[in-house]
């Protein structure tokens, strides 16, 4: 479907947003695809950064030569011209692949860093290597540390994502955010993670999960099917009990549901929901709450649904939107 350069543009972040959403779905649909890519993003690591001029079909196959059985030397000889420092990085990753060999077999590297984003007004669907799935929302970043899989499996979150794990009492799954920290216990959940600034939010589909502040003393707290835990500030965790799913988790099906909400909050989500960027001239509306849900792929059906509700008229251009009170003048 994606052909090499397409692959390198990538590794070099230098496609478009939605070029890189619909490459990292691509890729997320086929474990293998996945570790391909973070073994192209290890070898950049090494081998790139300064520059572009870099092969990168002769880069895999120096990766397909060192992944073979038996002793070998992985030798990293990037096209740039002598006397940089990428020399030294090289040279200390041919040590420690020589000193393997020596031993008589090639250890093989920890799982490398791989790192999920969407823009505003995409999601994307990861198939982890263990079995798990993660829902990515809407301008999200997800990161899965290196060794996944060893001993543990550790992802972090900046934005919101659902995660349905694949229990494995002896490799615990964490989510790390920006307030703490949020461990399976055979689960499926929702984790809400917006801003270093804002409270996390942790809700439970199925199973359990135990949830902890990011303090080194702070308690933790197991939270069940359709608990809500929140940490705020200053790391302090409240759970509410049977709360409504859809509430918090209908953007998982496509929807999303506010009851009393802010309206400068729902306009938040909308923006990043839609890909716009919606203003209001009237300063009473910042005061005003809303109760409704927004089910349509459609921006234009939505802002129309929520101008009927406001009673306010709307403007569209290109992603400007402006409400404006249906008694001013157009």
């Amino acid at each position: 479907m994606f052909a090499d350069s397409d692959l390198l543009r990538l590794v070099e972040g230098d496609c478009s947003p939605d070029e890189a959403a619909a490459m990292q779905a691509w890729i997320a649909a086929d474990p293998a695809r996945v570790e391909l890519l973070g073994q192209l993003r290890a070898v950049w690591r090494l081998t790139g950064g300064t520059t572009r001029r870099w092969d990168l079909t002769e880069a895999r196959e120096r990766l397909r030569l060192a992944r073979a059985p038996g002793p070998r030397t992985l030798t990293l000889i990037p096209a740039r011209p002598p006397g940089r420092p990428w020399l030294t990085r090289v040279a200390a990753a041919i040590a420690l692949v020589t000193a393997g060999a020596v031993t008589g077999r090639l250890i093989r590297p920890a799982a490398p860093l791989r790192e999920f984003a969407t823009g505003p007004g995409q999601r994307l669907t990861l198939s982890l290597p263990d079995g798990s799935k993660i829902q990515l929302s809407v301008a999200s970043r997800l990161r899965v540390l290196p060794g996944f899989g060893s001993r543990r499996r550790t992802v972090e979150l900046e934005g919101e994502a659902f995660f349905d794990v694949r229990h494995d009492a002896r490799r615990a799954f964490l989510v790390r955010t920006s307030r703490g920290t949020i461990e399976d216990l055979g689960t499926a959940f929702g984790v809400r993670a917006t801003a270093p600034d804002r409270d996390v939010q942790v809700v439970v589909a199925a199973g359990s999960v135990t949830l902890r502040g990011a303090g080194p003393s702070a308690p933790a707290v197991t939270l069940r099917q359709r608990d809500r835990g929140v940490i705020d500030a200053r790391g302090r965790v409240t759970v509410a009990r049977g709360v409504a799913l859809d509430r918090y988790l209908g953007w998982t099906r496509g929807a999303l549901v506010f009851e009393n909400a802010p309206l400068p909050a729902v306009l938040a989500q909308l923006d990043s929901w839609y890909d716009l960027d919606i203003r209001f001239a009237d300063p009473s509306l910042a005061r005003a709450h809303l109760t409704m849900s927004f089910a349509t792929p459609s921006a234009d059906d939505a802002l129309a649904a929520l101008a009927r509700v406001l009673d306010v008229r709307v403007a569209r251009t290109g992603k400007l939107v402006r409400f404006t009170s249906v008694h001013s003048r157009p």
